[in-house]
């Protein structure tokens, strides 16, 4: 794996602006991506992964805004953008998939249509090329029957299906990154296998890197070469997936994996870190962690950085300090 970084984020906040208050939701976000990498992004409901994943496409929902911090693609430098900068960014240097395949797939037109018209918004070819290029795409994603699928509609097509059609169509113009934003959630455990294995194998065979955002452990102990544990729109812990599973640091990080079920041993109740993410605008100084944390000390009302460790991973806790750099 090459070890050049194809995207870098610094100090990415975003949030809501009110008169002169500003309220970030994406609290200074900062991280890497690689060539040829998976890098998982994690944390419960309202941790802030989806609204990084949106900042990264240029997709923030009205209302949100960005407020501080770079997002380097290359020489790009993507929150200064305009929608057409944005319109040659989206789907051909990078591209993303959703959750739920249904909400985003167009239920009006065929599929060749919308893979058509995908082509179409970065490429003058004949439409003849185009439908070419969506079978081969369409064969490439494991869609049984592509030249049928081609004239089907979205509810025509099972959960399973519609997400390889939304892969199809992320892919069609060979971006080099594929942001992927729970992807599995709402497809059965057997389709989310198939789904992570065709993610997999395309991203060897189109050498693209991936983001996924997730909030499943499992999905990313099976896909993911580096893990960002997101918490209260703050990343508190960076590794790779062995040293996340194998040395937790934050206690957080420790709290999730504590709270996934065994194999190997029978518990009569699953472990579970008490309380509620704080919301965005009742968070006040200090760890944001700090009030669900069983080892919250006097110190832990300051605000902790980001410190490196000894295994080579990166949190963002009181309960580390200088002497584990070395």
């Amino acid at each position: 794996m090459a070890e050049q970084a194809i995207l870098q984020i610094d100090e990415l906040k975003v949030g809501v602006v009110d008169g002169k208050k500003k309220t970030p939701i994406v609290n200074g976000v900062s991280f890497e991506l690689k060539e040829g990498e998976t890098l998982g992004i994690v944390g419960e409901s309202g941790c802030g992964k989806s609204m990084t994943s949106l900042s990264l496409m240029g997709l923030l929902p009205k209302g949100i805004d960005y407020l501080d911090g770079h997002i380097h693609l290359g020489a790009l430098n993507l929150e200064n953008f305009s929608k057409k900068d944005w319109r040659d960014v989206r789907g051909k240097k990078m591209s993303m998939i959703f959750q739920e395949p249904m909400s985003s797939l167009n239920p009006v037109y065929t599929i060749r249509k919308q893979v058509r018209e995908m082509i179409f918004s970065h490429e003058k070819i004949s439409r003849e090329e185009a439908d070419a290029r969506t079978l081969e795409m369409l064969k490439l994603v494991g869609i049984p029957r592509p030249d049928e699928v081609m004239d089907n509609y979205p509810h025509q097509l099972s959960g399973g299906m519609r997400q390889r059609v939304m892969i199809a169509l992320a892919l069609v113009n060979d971006p080099k990154i594929l942001i992927a934003d729970e992807p599995t959630t709402a497809l059965d455990v057997t389709i989310q296998a198939q789904i992570l294995e065709l993610m997999k194998s395309l991203q060897k065979r189109l050498q693209m890197s991936i983001i996924l955002i997730t909030h499943d452990l499992g999905v990313v102990a099976e896909i993911c070469d580096r893990v960002v544990v997101m918490y209260a729109g703050e990343i508190i812990e960076e590794a790779t997936t062995k040293n996340l599973f194998d040395e937790p640091l934050h206690p957080y990080t420790k709290g999730l994996l504590a709270s996934l079920p065994s194999i190997h041993e029978e518990k009569e109740y699953l472990s579970s870190i008490p309380g509620t993410v704080p919301a965005p605008g009742s968070i006040v100084k200090g760890c944001r962690f700090k009030e669900r944390c069983p080892f919250a000390h006097d110190r832990c009302s300051e605000d902790p950085q980001m410190v490196p460790h000894s295994n080579g991973s990166k949190v963002r806790c009181w309960l580390y300090g200088e002497e584990e750099v070395h």
